[in-house]
């Protein structure tokens, strides 16, 4: 598909696949990039053409400014994933803030009329609808305060928050997002007609079973929920059964088989 290249800044495409039947858009966690999701290309079928979403501040886009408000956000990465959906048929895979971003995207094409993704998949994402009020912020503190709620709230581990690497390329991205995250307002509409398949860890101290099963109640169609082991970062532990998991659920539509 042809773009003007500022569209594939934000929507890459590791390995194009023009006869692919299915478009996998994949939004990232905060602080994450596109390279989270480099290998799906290499272990998903040839009928599913990947294409992660890469955000500005960070990765190959490190001297763009990072926007810092959902509305913002949203709009933009909208107008980007748009021309996209036009020749062929997709699906929207989102972990933890990344999947926040894939649910308001979807209710956001439902609002103006766009093509919706056949499914969602969220990952580590707790049905937001459970969760109005906002939790306290933490942009604002120090980087160790900062890194330690990180800590805390995720169950990342502290020994890799405390590398250098880690503070040079991945706290201001980390940073931008968590002001993303917390400028987000949940607001009540419909339930949508895509279905929905959540996948939560048993041991994510951030979205309990209960918050992951009660997405339920945002779709009028078919739901299925999946718990993995490991805590909230389960996404590349757990990839192969993730991966599965997506192809059964995708099984018999537009010449997928799992």
């Amino acid at each position: 598909m042809l773009v003007p290249p500022v569209y594939r800044r934000w929507v890459t495409c590791p390995e194009p696949r023009p006869q692919a039947n299915l478009r996998l858009f994949c939004f990232h966690f905060a602080g994450g990039d596109s390279s989270l999701f480099r290998l799906w290309t290499k272990q998903l079928p040839a009928s599913i053409e990947v294409c992660p979403i890469e955000l500005p501040g960070r990765a190959s886009r490190r001297a763009e400014p990072p926007i810092t408000a959902f509305p913002e956000l949203l709009e933009k990465v909208a107008s980007m994933v748009r021309p996209f959906l036009k020749d062929r048929p997709s699906v929207f895979f989102g972990h933890s803030f990344g999947g926040i971003t894939a649910f308001e995207l979807t209710r956001w094409l439902r609002r103006q009329g766009g093509p919706l993704p056949l499914r969602l998949f969220l990952s580590a994402c707790p049905a937001l609808h459970m969760r109005p009020r906002p939790a306290p912020p933490i942009s604002h503190l120090s980087d160790a305060e900062f890194l330690e709620q990180i800590a805390s709230r995720y169950g990342a581990p502290r020994e890799v928050l405390a590398s250098d690497d880690v503070r040079d390329t991945v706290l201001p991205a980390l940073r931008a997002d968590l002001l993303v995250a917390e400028s987000y307002r949940y607001a009540e509409e419909p339930p949508l007609d895509v279905p929905i398949s959540s996948f939560g860890a048993w041991e994510d101290p951030e979205v309990s079973p209960a918050e992951a099963e009660a997405w339920s109640q945002q779709t009028t169609t078919d739901f299925r929920l999946r718990m993995f082991p490991g805590n909230h970062f389960f996404l590349a532990a757990e990839r192969a059964r993730l991966h599965q998991a997506i192809l059964e659920d995708l099984q018999g539509q537009v010449g997928l088989n799992a």
